[in-house]
């Protein structure tokens, strides 16, 4: 009787979300973008922070509902019917935007981390967050590129009852 219930749930959710554009790179890179960000300002918020570490929360948490709500609209499919939009432009120039942020971030967090583990570690996310999102710009640089040329990597497999 519970499988039955679950059944039209499961549909719904595959029927609305492109589960394929999480095996694409940009997918790949937004997923890891969420992880390592979410890792960069837990490690800062748990521990008391002022002066350096509230621009490194601001960046870390501001990218990360960024991300967060780029990742929804692919995934949604949303950026298929906006056709206003340059979505191309857009994630690259974000994409390039929150690597310097993030470099700046990191380079600030590990300068004034003084003798606090937390505040090295979350420097270490940070970095790596920031190669994270580099890859992203290249991807969608490469992406870019690719459409301006008449070829692209702009192609999403549909899973099996997405839109």
């Amino acid at each position: 009787m519970a499988d039955a219930e679950q059944q039209p749930q499961q549909s719904l959710v595959r029927r609305f979300l492109n589960f394929g554009y999480l095996k694409t790179p940009q997918g790949i890179c937004k997923v890891a973008e969420l992880v390592l960000g979410l890792c960069t300002w837990i490690i800062i918020v748990v521990h008391a922070y002022a002066g350096v570490q509230v621009y490194v929360m601001f960046v870390a948490v501001a990218s990360w509902l960024i991300t967060l709500l780029g990742l929804l609209l692919f995934m949604c499919g949303i950026h298929e019917r906006v056709q206003f939009v340059p979505w191309q432009h857009t994630e690259l120039g974000y994409n390039t935007g929150v690597t310097v942020l993030y470099l700046i971030a990191a380079i600030l967090q590990v300068a004034f981390a003084g003798s606090s583990d937390a505040y090295k570690a979350a420097g270490a996310f940070a970095f790596f967050t920031t190669i994270v999102y580099g890859i992203a710009a290249f991807f969608s640089w490469r992406q870019w590129r690719g459409s301006r040329s008449g070829g692209g990597d702009q192609t999403v497999e549909k899973t099996p009852g997405a839109i």
